[in-house]
């Protein structure tokens, strides 16, 4: 895939900077454990996407890749330049002996580096099998000069990306793959100091529409609950004022508001309990995961020092 090189006028690196860097994520890697599994490789494929409903939907903003939000994912396209051997090791490692891009991940590693490495790390997972590499080329993700590419000679490319460690790629690419924008909306007020990581409501409308249900299903909880009430009230104050000819319907209205009553504490108190059942589900999986990568990183810096040794 060296034909494919670019020649980009300017300053390289600061094209570069714009095309890869992640600094915000990078910023949120310590706190991402909060919106997502713990797993690089937490990539669906471009198929599976599809077949949960949702859109792939072209971004250039290096932070919104791999970022979904409802039926939304974006993705990044592949720049042209990425798939020239010659442009890694023009611009992005020092000159070597190597002859894939396989070999330059051994290379010291850079900001711009790791994040190239982590960016291109992720089409790995997405571009798997023959239907991706078709979805791909339909939604434009990778440049228009190879649409003839097979999927034999893809995984020639590609398969050497997948072999990159970890701690050989940015923050934002080392422990995580697709992010749900919701969570980095809600997490961006404490850890960025703003309201918002990415805007995806274009107008209030949009952006409030999303309290409608909430709240209407809590004013109707609210009318049955001041309406069983309302018939408890009145059914007892009937029988206080000793009209007795109705006394069979008023004990029904009376038990029959309390019974309504009790069966609204009881949804609530059910809802509430599944509520916190699964945040605390989350978070217990998330602390296990910090756990078990902080062991599992542990034990491969004993091992890398036992083989220097």
């Amino acid at each position: 895939m060296s034909a494919h090189y670019l020649q980009i006028s300017g300053n390289i690196y600061q094209h570069l900077e714009r095309e890869v860097l992640t600094p915000d994520l990078n910023t949120l890697a310590p706190h991402l454990w909060l919106v997502a599994t713990q797993s690089s490789s937490h990539i669906n494929a471009l198929h599976e996407q599809v077949l949960k409903g949702c859109n792939v939907i072209i971004t250039e903003d290096p932070e919104l890749h791999l970022t979904w939000a409802d039926n939304r994912v974006f993705v990044k396209p592949v720049p042209p330049y990425m798939l020239s051997h010659a442009f890694w090791t023009t611009h992005l490692v020092s000159s070597s002996s190597s002859s894939s891009i396989h070999d330059l991940r051994c290379e010291p590693p850079t900001a711009l580096v790791e994040a190239a490495l982590g960016f291109m790390r992720t089409y790995y997972y997405l571009i798997r099998h023959e239907s991706d590499l078709h979805i791909a080329k339909q939604s434009r993700l990778l440049p228009a000069s190879l649409t003839d590419i097979t999927l034999e000679q893809w995984h020639a490319f590609i398969t050497g990306f997948g072999d990159i460690r970890d701690d050989q790629v940015s923050p934002r690419y080392s422990s995580y793959g697709t992010l749900r924008l919701s969570r980095l909306n809600l997490w961006a007020k404490f850890f960025l100091r703003r309201f918002q990581f990415y805007h995806i409501n274009r107008q209030y409308g949009e952006y409030f529409a999303r309290f409608y249900a909430p709240i209407l299903f809590f004013f109707a909880i609210l009318t049955v609950v001041l309406s069983a009430m309302q018939v408890s009230l009145q059914a007892d104050g009937y029988e206080d004022r000793g009209r007795h000819q109705w006394v069979g319907l008023q004990k029904v209205s009376l038990w029959f508001s309390v019974a309504t009553l009790m069966c609204i504490c009881a949804i609530g108190l059910v809802l509430l309990f599944l509520l916190l059942y699964m945040l605390l589900r989350e978070l217990s999986f998330a602390i296990k995961g910090v756990i078990r990568r902080r062991r599992y990183g542990a034990q491969a810096q004993v091992a890398r020092k036992e083989s220097l040794a």
